[in-house]
């Protein structure tokens, strides 16, 4: 996939120095093909999902900022028990039209993995403390952005930590790193309880 910057920086120029809207957000998603629609992003999605069939003690899966669904919408359809958490309405209200099988949850519940895509950057720490107070999976299936750029105010990241540092959190938290599948993104990984 391109970079985002690149795809994005003239048409947001006017946009980079404030944080879009919910709707905004989803619009953009759209329009850069992370949607039901693109079958390249499908097929990405569904590769995704197959990284987790090795694992045999995996049944249920959270996917926590699940977006526009189309990850859950995979992992689904690889046999997986899917609960849906997703704060922004307008992403509700798009994976309720495109996948109404999908279960969407009010609130995080523990399940075997959690599936936390391109989310945690959006998160303050103490989110994330407050997440593993409430939740305590097996498996952390995660990838996050390790780079500053002049559009992260615009998507809201404020929490950029370099993929080291990722792990360390993870670490700090009862999770070893088991493999670095390459999907969704370079820096995806795959953590399990120690």
């Amino acid at each position: 996939m391109a970079n985002l910057d690149d795809l994005l920086s003239e048409q947001l120029s006017d946009k980079e120095n404030k944080q879009i809207s919910n709707k905004e957000f989803l619009e953009l998603e759209l329009e850069i093909g992370i949607s039901a629609d693109n079958s390249l992003f499908v097929a990405l999605c569904d590769a995704t999902a197959n990284q987790l069939l090795m694992y045999g003690d995996i049944k249920s899966i959270l996917d926590y900022g699940a977006g526009t669904g189309v990850y859950s919408n995979a992992l689904h359809n690889k046999g997986f028990d899917v609960k849906v958490f997703e704060l922004f309405d307008t992403h509700q209200a798009y994976i309720k039209k495109n996948y109404p099988h999908l279960q969407i949850i009010d609130k995080p519940v523990t399940t075997d993995c959690l599936f936390w895509i391109e989310v945690s950057e959006h998160m303050t720490d103490k989110e994330i403390d407050d997440l593993f107070i409430t939740i305590n999976p097996k498996y952390i299936y995660h990838s996050s952005t390790h780079e500053t750029t002049k559009l992260d105010l615009m998507w809201g990241h404020i929490n950029i930590k370099t993929q080291d540092e990722w792990i360390e959190l993870f670490r700090s938290k009862g999770y070893e790193l088991i493999k670095q599948p390459g999907l969704p993104t370079p820096w995806s990984k795959i953590y399990k309880k120690i």
